[in-house]
């Protein structure tokens, strides 16, 4: 017989190991995340850099004004002419970073500067990213801001993942030995199993919660963090568009920044949306429709990949109803994991069928293929088979939750002998939720 007090230290010990888990879970996604403000910075980088090349050969005065506008507080612009080892600020200060001009040399997209690093350039005691261009001229722009809010936030976090430690394991230990002293009095093993059946299920009904809230905050926090990158590159675009005057290359190339900058905006107010409850707005509109714009959105990522993208014919389909730019979505993130599980010259397919009265788009893939124990959890929250850095586990999650709202389905099966199967339904009647 189990004896109390050993299934005492076992939970106690379980909380620990879970917490352990949910520690590094969490300093993973801090990492990630600065990896992410990285990738951001160096887009903004870009923007400046395709703001100033037309200016910064001959003018360089009004470059600097253009570059000074990117300065705020915790954002700051450094220069590196044509030739010339080291950085210098817009005011024309030499920067002494050996990292950041190392960087510059090797054409780095993005570096981290240390905490004692950033107060050279007048940022805050705290690493700080730098995104770098490099101008056609031989101009290095450097944008560094500094990841103080963020690094703040998840300082925060993870000591409130450690105080819940301590409390659960306080917890566990106190209401142990409260079960341990009845034990002695009148319960027996029945009643114990009883007991550790009932902590199994609120703790997994806990932990369905906790996902739930922590999906709805980082839609919420993705938002947040998007609308200042978003309206600095939209607002350069606008300044490259007009500074065209007829050229159709650089108008075409400044309205795809557009373009695609109002598509990040509309894919994530539409997320953020969905995890609040928001109503959707069903339109009625052709499978082959879908299947075009979805595959357009990602034929970068498969030519990239060097991975083939099939699109198959679904004209003779009847139409569905379905918010189309969240629908979109969840097919590119099928598509997407698709192109990640395929090695290079191997073939994705985005096939469209009627399956029991409903429109099914099927994707397929001729990679290793996913365990049946990994497709059965491959729609939770945060999991992923991908390594660390490479995948959130959110991708499948948001994917279920859109074909849900929609009255469909999402399946994620091995095939044989090799591959993946996801599909994704949409009831012909298209009654979604609205």
């Amino acid at each position: 017989m189990i004896r109390t007090r050993w299934l005492v230290l076992s939970m106690v010990a379980a909380v620990v190991a879970i917490g352990t888990l949910a520690y590094w879970d969490e300093r993973t996604r801090s990492e990630a995340g600065l990896a992410d403000f990285g990738d951001d910075q160096a887009l903004i980088a870009e923007a400046a850099g395709l703001a100033v090349a037309p200016l910064i050969d001959h003018d360089l005065a009004a470059a600097t004004r253009v570059l000074r506008g990117l300065e705020r507080d915790g954002v700051r612009v450094v220069l590196a002419p044509p030739g010339a080892s080291e950085l210098r600020t817009l005011d024309a200060r030499p920067v002494a970073l050996p990292a950041l001009s190392a960087g510059a040399a090797r054409g780095r997209r993005v570096v981290e500067l240390a905490r004692d690093d950033a107060p050279r350039l007048a940022l805050p005691a705290r690493t700080a990213m730098v995104g770098l261009t490099r101008l056609p001229g031989g101009w290095t722009v450097a944008v560094a801001a500094t990841a103080e809010r963020q690094r703040d936030r998840d300082r925060a976090g993870l000591r409130r993942l450690l105080l819940a430690m301590a409390l659960a394991a306080g917890l566990v230990t106190a209401f142990g030995g409260l079960a341990l002293a009845r034990q002695r009095a009148q319960l027996g093993l029945a009643h114990e199993l009883a007991v550790a059946d009932a902590a199994r299920a609120r703790d997994a009904e806990l932990e369905r919660l906790s996902r739930a809230a922590t999906m709805a905050a980082l839609g919420s926090g993705v938002a947040h963090e998007l609308s200042t990158p978003l309206g600095v590159i939209v607002g350069r675009a606008e300044q490259l568009l007009a500074r065209a005057h007829g050229d159709e290359r650089q108008v075409k190339n400044a309205q795809a920044i557009l373009d695609q900058a109002d598509h990040i905006d509309r894919v994530v107010r539409g997320l953020l949306g969905l995890a609040r409850g928001a109503p959707i707005a069903l339109q009625e509109i052709a499978p082959d429709r879908l299947v075009r714009e979805a595959s357009a959105l990602v034929e970068h990522r498969f030519a990239r990949a060097n991975v083939q993208l099939v699109a198959g014919g679904a004209a003779a389909l009847p139409t569905v109803r379905c918010e189309p730019l969240l629908f979109k979505h969840a097919l590119v993130n099928l598509l997407l994991n698709a192109c990640d599980a395929s090695p290079p010259g191997a073939t994705v397919r985005l096939d469209v069928e009627l399956a029991a009265g409903a429109v099914a788009f099927v994707v397929t893939d001729d990679g290793e293929g996913i365990t049946p124990g990994n497709a059965a959890r491959a729609i939770e929250p945060f999991f992923t088979t991908k390594p660390a850095g490479r995948g959130t586990g959110l991708g499948l999650a948001i994917a279920n939750e859109i074909a849900s709202t929609h009255r469909g389905a999402l399946a994620i099966a091995p095939r044989a002998p090799r591959g993946t199967r996801a599909q994704v339904t949409l009831p012909i009647d298209g009654a979604a939720r609205a």
